[in-house]
């Protein structure tokens, strides 16, 4: 017979640790966010890396439900308009970053205290070149930039995962091949890789946002479900992804950015309140623990440094962040109908955060062959604090010293929204009068095969303009019958 005094640690251990840590960060969130003085000194995640000296958990679990929020609440139409620009700071801009980058890294070499082949230094420069979303998130969603800077640098720290992770994994396996044995056709299969883990993670997104709907179109008599459902199947989306070594990132948030219309048109109002506030909820939870684990490494760890590479490393990563920022934006406003000014190119490349990509790619470093890893790992943490502590804490002030447009909601009128979609309908017509099927002409022929074939398939009832309007409409009328009830009493 067990005594009522005993205390029974070993069963109540993990939810009771887990529950005090959360608590934790509630609190540290809250007095945060109450004051002022700290508020105007640092950013949220330089807060959350302090108090890492008391947690410890393999952060990346927690990157999925950040990720999915931040596609299901981006603006679409904002994305879409500017994917152009997007994908060059992705795509074009990842791959100058890493060959800057290494080639600033391999130069001083001569001058480290260990070895590093050319190989080794193209593998660190593409983990350290990684921009990271959560970092972005956690700095731009306190300043309130402007929806032109959110959408062009949060969409290019997403995209840019396909880049990282595929050249990451190549050149790890060159690593393994030995630099002696490294032929022409490795390079080739690298581009190879890149289209297919870009390519699969997308169309597994694709796959998963039509189960998605389909899933939320069948369940809308069982309200609370659909909660989950959203939740749960994007999550599904990264998992698989990740299991047959595609991009997770792109297929969740291809899942989420894209699922958005078709469960929305499937819930019911408190359902639908439910899962923005849900994805919010979680994703805030886990956004905090992520810096909170980050900086308990980077207190925590017996590091081994190098002082010349480490300052090598900050030098390269900031200073090519904004040469290639600059040359690729000088291209892009080429053909861009809104230009993006200096200033913003300024907070643009001031805002290449690096944070839990980067320590996650550095940490699964095979140490059999990069018997440097201890230093690479000590020079990340390094460079994450810099950016996150100084960078982050600077673009607050640097946002106001440069009088930066910052973001702020403002809601269309029925007239803005029906000049809007006048305008689309005009252009249309024009491109059709020229003979020439530009932009217009492929969006028009996308919303028609999405009102006639997929919504009918995926939703519960099909949202149109039309019915966009009259929900405007209505949703103003009530607001000025309860204006006018406040007013008589």
């Amino acid at each position: 017979m067990h005594n009522l005094s005993d205390l029974h640690w070993n069963y109540v251990e993990t939810p009771l640790l887990l529950t005090i840590w959360i608590i934790s960060i509630a609190m540290a969130k809250l007095a945060f966010h109450n004051s002022q003085r700290l508020r105007k000194l640092f950013p949220e995640s330089a807060v959350l890396i302090v108090l890492g000296l008391i947690a410890d958990l393999f952060f990346l679990y927690l990157l999925p439900p950040i990720v999915l929020d931040a596609g299901y609440s981006m603006p679409n139409a904002a994305f879409f308009s500017n994917i152009g620009t997007i994908l060059i700071y992705a795509v074009i801009g990842t791959v100058c970053n890493i060959v800057l980058i290494g080639a600033c890294i391999f130069a001083m070499s001569p001058f480290y205290t260990f070895e590093l082949n050319y190989v080794d230094v193209l593998l660190f420069s593409t983990l350290i070149s990684a921009v990271d979303p959560v970092a972005v998130l956690s700095v731009f969603d306190e300043i309130h930039v402007n929806k032109l800077l959110y959408i062009c640098v949060f969409g290019e720290s997403l995209l840019n995962d396909a880049v990282t992770v595929v050249l990451y994994h190549a050149f790890h396996s060159m690593v393994k091949i030995g630099q002696a044995q490294i032929i022409y056709q490795d390079f080739t299969e690298t581009m190879m890789n890149f289209l297919l883990v870009a390519g699969g993670g997308i169309l597994i997104g694709f796959v998963f946002t039509g189960i998605t709907a389909f899933a939320n179109k069948y369940s809308s008599d069982s309200p609370i479900v659909q909660p989950l459902i959203c939740l749960a199947f994007p999550y599904l989306s990264y998992l698989v992804s990740e299991f047959v070594h595609v991009s997770g990132i792109l297929a969740i948030v291809t899942c989420g950015l894209l699922m958005k219309p078709y469960v929305m048109g499937s819930m019911t109002d408190q359902a639908d309140i439910t899962v923005k506030y849900f994805q919010k909820t979680l994703s805030s939870i886990c956004e905090a623990i992520i810096f909170v684990f980050l900086g308990f490494s980077i207190f925590s760890k017996n590091h081994r440094f190098d002082f010349i590479f480490s300052i090598t490393t900050v030098i390269a990563c900031i200073l090519c962040r904004f040469i290639v920022v600059f040359f690729l934006t000088h291209y892009a406003n080429k053909k861009r109908a809104k230009k993006i000014a200096v200033r913003d190119q300024i907070i643009m490349a001031f805002g290449g955060l690096r944070g839990a990509i980067c320590f996650g790619l550095v940490l699964i470093l095979d140490p059999s062959y990069i018997q440097s890893k201890p230093i690479l790992i000590s020079t990340t943490l390094i460079v994450i604090s810099v950016t996150v502590f100084i960078q982050g804490t600077l673009i607050k002030p640097l946002v106001r010293f440069l009088d930066i447009k910052t973001g702020e909601h403002v809601e269309k009128s029925i007239v803005q929204q029906i000049v809007i979609n006048s305008c689309d309908d005009i252009m249309c017509g024009v491109e059709a009068l020229l003979g020439k099927r530009g932009e217009y002409y492929w969006r028009g022929q996308i919303n028609d095969i999405d009102r006639k074939y997929v919504q009918p398939s995926l939703t519960k009832k099909q949202t149109t303009r039309g019915t966009k309007l009259m929900e405007k409409l209505s949703k103003m009328a009530t607001e000025e019958q309860r204006q006018q009830l406040l007013h008589e009493f």
